[in-house]
Parts: C-alpha cells; structure tokens; sequence
C-alpha cells in the first residue's frame, strides 16, 4: 500500500506537471496521496502537516518567495530594472559585455517565464552584432539563467538550502563553478566570433542620462575620450541609483545575516521611497497582488509537508539501497534521476524538492551531503534549462520566432560544457 501510493504520488506528480498544471496543486495533489496512503491515523496526518507549516524554515521559505514577487513587482512597475539595464549598458560600454550582463541582470527577478523579459533587450542589443534571431535567443537563455547558481535571492538556492540545512553562501561557493561553466561556454560558443557591425546606443529608458550622454558620445564631433568617460559615468549613476534597492537589499543581507524575506523588505522600502523622490507611480494593489505570487507561496507549504512524508516512508531507501546493492553508485543515482525527472517536470523547484530529502544521505560528513546537494542541483538545472516545456525557452521561441531545435543546436557546447563540469563534481563526490 504504501509502495504503491509512492508510485502513484510521483506519477501524479509529474503527469500534472507536464500538463501544466500549477505547483501549489501538484504539490497539494502529492501530498494528498502520500498523506493517504501512508499508513498513520488521520490525527497523525494532520499533526505532521502542521509541524511542516508552522515550522520556522517553512514559514521562512514562504516569506521569501512572497517578499521576491513583491520586490520584482515593485522593480518593474516602477521602471527601475529598465533604468538599472540602460546605466548598466552605458557603463560597460561594448555591446558584447552588455548582451551578456542585462539578461544576468533581469535574471535576478525571478518571475515565471522571466526570459520574455529580458527577450527585447537583448533584441536591441544584438543589432549591432547582426546576430539571428536563434542566437539572440540562445544568449538571452544562457546569460540569464547562469544566475541560478551564484544570485544569493535565487529562490532554487534558497529552497535548497531550507532542505539541508546549508546556508545559501556555502552552497554558492560550491556550486559557482557552475555558473562559470555556462556563462563561459556560452561566450566562446556564442560570441567569441562575432563582429560588432554598428555603435552601441547603451540608452533603453527614453531620455534617460545615460541616454544623453550617450548620444553626445556618438556624435563624431564630440566622439573623445572624455566624452565616453562622461556616458560611463553617467551609466554607472543612473545604474547605482536605480539598482540601488536590489543593490543595498544584497549588501544588508550579506553584512548583517538578514533572513532574505527581511533584506528584501528593506529594499521594497527604499524602492518605494526612490519612486516617491523620483515623482514615478506606485504600483496598483492589483499589481502587487499578481506579482506576489500568491499560489507559489502556497506552494511552499505543501512541498514542505511533502518533504516530511517522503521522509517518513522507508519505500525511497529501500530503493536507493538495492540499487546501491546492485552495484549503481548512490552518486550516480543524484545524476540520472534528477536528470529525467527534470526534462519531464520542467521545473527545478519541484525536482529538487521531491529529490533532495529521498537522494541526499541522512548521515555522513557535511561535504558529502553537500556534494550530493550540489549533484542534485547541477542535474536538475540541466534537465530544466533545456527541457522542451521550460517557460522561458517557450516565450523566448515565440519572442524571436525560432522553433525549439534551432536554440538546441546553438546551447549545445553550453550543454556540453555543464556536463564536463557536472561529471568534475560527479568525481569528486564519488571519491569521498
């Protein structure tokens, strides 16, 4: 009985998330069954789904997931994250380091489908590279999403961390690797080779200083040096006063251990205050709503109580033991299983969510958990990133115009890339 709920609990799991449907009710949806199915008395159910609501990491998770959709709300309506991309382009100054650095930059609003966001940017700035539009959409993949492993309010790292109890700063210096891994290949693979045909015009926010300056820049009568040093001056100002909440939210966080949830609430209050100085609407109530992402937050409990179920059943040990038994390295197991339950799911959160608590070892060292926590991770960001359901690769497909096989056959090598250094923390965690 209690096999079989297992098994019909991860069915559910990802035949719903495959259908699309959203996480607070898959994740309700498995629990539901796995809290059935279990054995327990009813009283013993719902005894251990409040311990995992009320529990201090859980309720901290959810706070965190709330105060990111408010921040991003409030980054967006207000126009600061186009006013933070357009200082940011005009402070680097060459085209090559700005298509990569923008959508790094609206990387860190992590929103569902985020990419589209950051898709027309990255538009504007491939035109003096003359890229395709397959390219331009692989580089919008790529760049954003190498973020994943190194932004300290990614909501996957915080997940993981309220899974194994590692701060998110040790799993980041972990796991950056990573991050260089993609951003690297995905230079050499994607830009190395590439000319820039045209003058950067860093300017986005229309009549932005960065904009101004930048036009009398590219004015071949006051094209000097000075004049350039005055538009990356002016870039990195406008970049540090409108990036200022994400900025200053970061540097609270990191100096005085703030839980996120708290950091990011300070930085919704100076990005409130910079739009009231500024004279820029508020967002709507009804902006604030949506972009709270109520049912994502829901969605943190009910994985929360999943985990607690998944942890009580002998069924997961069991198996891992006997294909330990049958000669399957358990490190391998943190590779494969993430790997395809991944690419089918779409969605790194849930796998990491259901997989951590089954395939992380309960004892051993600290660096072994950790290296498995890094393996489980790695895997599941790469069955994510370049499964055919991920959202961001959909909306940037119909963004661009391209179909799916023209982006994979551009990522390859960054695919590749991930692999050799995944197999490089595969090795390491094997010999401990």
């Amino acid at each position: 009985m209690v096999a079989a709920g297992v098994i019909l609990a991860f069915g559910a799991l990802l035949y719903l998330s495959i259908r699309g449907v959203r996480l607070h009710i898959v994740m309700f949806t498995a629990t539901a069954i796995m809290a059935l199915t279990s054995g327990l008395p009813a009283a013993e159910i719902l005894s251990v789904i409040w311990r995992s609501f009320s529990d201090r990491a859980t309720v901290e998770l959810a706070a965190a997931v709330l105060s990111i959709g408010l921040f991003s709300t409030v980054m967006h309506e207000t126009g600061f994250l186009d006013r933070a991309v357009s200082g940011l382009t005009a402070f680097l100054g060459n085209v090559k380091a700005a298509i990569m650095a923008v959508p790094a930059l609206v990387g860190t609003m992590p929103v569902l489908g985020g990419a589209a966001l950051s898709a027309p940017l990255v538009d504007k700035l491939g035109r003096p590279l003359d890229l395709p539009p397959d390219q331009k959409a692989a580089i919008n993949l790529v760049f954003r999403h190498g973020m994943f492993f190194v932004f300290p309010f990614s909501t996957s790292l915080i997940l993981a961390s309220k899974l194994t109890g590692f701060s998110v700063p040790r799993l980041i210096a972990k796991m950056w690797p990573m991050s260089l891994a993609l951003w690297g290949v995905g230079y050499f693979a994607l830009l190395y080779r590439v000319q820039v045909k045209d003058r950067l015009s860093p300017g986005f926010s229309q009549g932005s200083e960065a904009e101004v300056a930048a036009a009398s820049a590219e004015d071949p009568e006051h094209g000097s040096a000075e004049a350039m040093g005055q538009t990356r001056l002016s870039g990195l100002k406008e970049f540090l006063v409108y990036g200022g909440p994400l900025l200053l939210a970061l540097a609270f966080g990191i100096a005085f251990k703030l839980p996120l949830w708290l950091a990011l609430s300070g930085g919704i209050c100076i990005a409130v205050a910079l739009a009231i100085r500024k004279g820029r609407p508020l967002p709507s109530g009804a902006a604030l709503l949506k972009g709270a992402n109520l049912t994502q937050v829901v969605a943190m409990f009910w994985i929360m109580a999943f985990r607690s179920f998944v942890e009580m059943t002998p069924v997961f040990r069991t198996v891992v033991d006997k294909a330990t038994a049958a000669g399957v390295p358990p490190a391998l197991l943190a590779v494969l299983i993430p790997l395809a339950f991944g690419y089918a799911n779409a969605s790194q959160q849930a796998t990491i969510s259901v997989l951590i608590p089954v395939l992380v070892p309960t004892s051993g060292s600290d660096a072994l958990r950790l290296g498995f926590t890094s393996l489980i991770y790695g895997s599941s960001f790469a069955a994510y990133f370049f499964s055919p359901l991920h959202m961001c690769q959909v909306l940037t497909c119909q963004y661009y115009g391209v179909n799916i096989q023209a982006i994979y056959k551009r990522n390859w090598p960054v695919l590749a890339g991930f692999m050799v250094v995944l197999g490089l923390f595969y090795l390491s965690v094997a010999a401990l």
